[in-house]
């Protein structure tokens, strides 16, 4: 009987060893070492390095083409106003001061039938002034008061998350939180103030450099309510498809951006695009109230800004665009031989 046992025990190997940890567990696998964990971190954080910057052009380049659609849309409720009333919007002051009792509007007001507002239009009343937010409702509020606070999704670039979610205090001339707006209409290439100052031999106001009331683009602030401001299909003698009609515009860089008020809703291209940008969003933040230097177009989006023309069309215009084209390709009845970039 022990013989028996013995030959079959004899008859078992004994267990192969691991080579790699020495033990009798050939199955058995050791942890990884501190250098292998590193090298497995090193490479996936490379991988992610590689993949950000691709997803982040792909967001980018996602809300670049919301933008786009939202200056479309305004391009179109222009049109649509245009082909109801024969003359484009405009934005008007009443001559009176800028405060709570102006009854001035800007030309986004006039388009907001044309622009699937109506509800928001039929709110307004057009003899009463905007009113102020000093002190609690109703205070001094009218019933404009509650419409200009009101946010338009629509007139918000996706890019910029600097704009309060579309409401911000601290707005040009009259005090309040009020609806901003990341889209200007362009008062023309000519301007006096600041570190550019221009003007160009192009009708309604030829050699004129007050771009503020006497801008000779598509719509300027227009404080004395002018009968030259107003701009009909027959005004564009530069072309519908070289003129701009809309741009870009960042609330958060200029306290003269509310989409109600007509001193908040146009801006000069005799300012190169993207003034003094490259100093940082801190330095323009600061400087908000600037308005000599930035009553112009800025945008969120790297190396330029969108501008819809007066045919509906859009474009991306670069940052290094030359100042004399840009400014042409903002008048109305310039008359330059101009390509659009």
């Amino acid at each position: 009987m022990n013989s028996d046992y013995e030959l079959q025990t004899a008859a078992v190997p004994p267990p192969m060893k691991n080579p790699a940890t020495g033990d009798g567990d050939p199955l058995r696998r050791s942890a990884f070492t501190l250098v292998e964990l590193l090298v497995v971190i090193a490479i996936i954080g490379l991988l992610i390095g590689l993949l950000l910057p691709a997803v982040q052009a792909t967001r980018e380049a996602s809300r670049r083409s919301s933008c786009s659609n939202n200056l479309k849309q305004l391009a179109l409720a222009i049109q649509l106003h245009h082909d109801a009333k024969k003359i484009f919007p405009r934005s008007y002051g009443d001559d009176s001061q800028f405060d709570k009792t102006t009854t001035g509007k800007s030309w986004i007001v006039g388009i907001l039938p044309f622009y699937e507002q109506q509800a928001l239009w039929n709110q307004i009343d057009f003899a009463a002034p905007i009113g102020d937010q000093t002190v609690p409702a109703p205070g001094n509020y009218t019933k404009n008061t509650y419409v200009a606070a009101t946010v338009i999704p629509t007139l918000l670039c996706p890019s910029d998350g600097g704009s309060g979610n579309g409401a911000m205090s601290g707005r040009s001339n009259v005090a309040g939180t009020w609806g901003v707006n990341n889209y200007k209409a362009c008062a023309g290439g000519n301007w006096g103030w600041g570190d550019h100052t221009v003007s160009q031999p192009s009708s309604p106001w030829p050699n004129d450099s007050w771009g503020l009331d006497h801008g000779n683009g598509l719509i300027c602030r227009n404080r004395h309510n002018e009968p030259m401001n107003d701009k009909k299909m027959a005004s564009i003698t530069d072309g519908t498809s070289k003129t701009f009609a809309i741009g870009e515009a960042v609330p958060a860089w200029s306290t003269h951006t509310w989409w109600w008020w007509f001193n908040g809703t146009t801006a000069t291209c005799g300012i190169p695009l993207n003034y003094l940008v490259e100093n940082g969003d801190a330095y323009l933040v600061s400087r908000a109230d600037d308005w000599v230097r930035n009553y112009s177009f800025f945008s969120r989006h790297p190396g330029g800004g969108q501008f819809a023309f007066v045919d509906g069309s859009t474009r991306f215009i670069s940052n290094s665009i030359d100042l004399t084209l840009y400014r042409s390709l903002a008048t109305v009845g310039g008359g330059e031989s101009i390509s659009v970039p």
